[in-house]
């Protein structure tokens, strides 16, 4: 039996009685298919990602490897968070194994950004430029990993660029993070193994990208739409580059403090630890 619109509302409606205006709207007007993916990773987002995040002042920083094994546990949470979220994502489940692994290997750091946008706090927050307690812990933590070229200013600054553009809004940064792990330059390492299906990524990455454009235009217009995402590229280019630096700087800390025995597995793999 061919359903209509006005069918296509009742049942959404009858599963999902705490929509608000903003996302009734956007139903309205999105195709579809495009609200279904929206929702869908959406919801798949925020089940993987909404819990409580223990905040770097939970970490020790007695001593610079105790301080390094603490970062550690907490990227490593993130990683596998990470893991999750991509795994309930259909065409990032269909790749070839191998796919996967080179994916998540080069481009998982990238990612870390948008979790941690996710997280930050207006106040008392680690990744602040104010003199709060978090915050200067966070500092303690950079200091103690000998840092004299701005980790922390470049981390800290391309993070917030990311709360101001995005507004925290868990469909953008969803949508981001998968945009990002389908990014097969993202890395620019020149060692990256070429893909067993290189199709299927571009693939899926302009789907995503896509599908967000039309979130864009739906909820700014499509002048302001541009606008934005010019904005939204110009924050990616940060974090392509910012990555790289930062990726660095964390691993040879950790092979430099014989640390990498306490460091799982995964997060060895997202360092390039070999």
């Amino acid at each position: 039996m061919e359903m209509n619109k006005d069918d296509d509302d009742d049942i959404f409606l009858d599963e999902n009685t705490n929509l608000n205006q903003m996302e009734y709207t956007l139903f309205e007007t999105l195709p579809f298919e495009d609200w279904i993916v929206i929702q869908s990773v959406r919801s798949s987002f925020l089940s993987v990602f909404e819990i409580e995040e223990e905040q770097c002042s939970c970490m020790d920083v007695s001593d610079r490897v105790s301080a390094l094994i603490g970062w550690s546990k907490l990227a490593n949470r993130v990683a596998l968070r990470f893991v999750n979220f991509f795994g309930q994502i259909d065409e990032f489940k269909d790749l070839h194994l191998d796919d996967r692994f080179i994916l998540m290997k080069y481009n998982a750091f990238s990612v870390f950004f948008i979790a941690k946008c996710f997280y930050y706090k207006s106040t008392n927050d680690c990744c602040s430029h104010d003199d709060n307690e978090v915050a200067n812990k966070h500092r303690r933590f950079y200091m103690l990993c000998g840092d004299s070229y701005g980790i922390r200013d470049a981390f800290v600054n391309t993070v917030q660029s990311l709360v101001e553009l995005t507004e925290q809004d868990p469909i953008l940064l969803s949508l981001l993070s998968i945009i990002l792990i389908f990014c097969q330059d993202l890395s620019m390492n020149e060692n990256q193994p070429s893909l067993k299906d290189p199709f299927a990524v571009n693939r899926a990455q302009f789907y995503y990208t896509k599908v967000l454009w039309n979130y864009l235009v739906n909820k700014l217009g499509e002048t302001e739409a541009c606008k934005h995402f010019t904005k939204l590229l110009t924050v990616i280019f940060r974090i392509q580059s910012k990555r790289k630096k930062i990726r660095e700087f964390f691993r040879v800390q950790c092979m430099t403090l014989d640390a990498v025995d306490h460091i799982t597995p995964i997060l060895q793999s997202v360092l390039h630890i070999s």
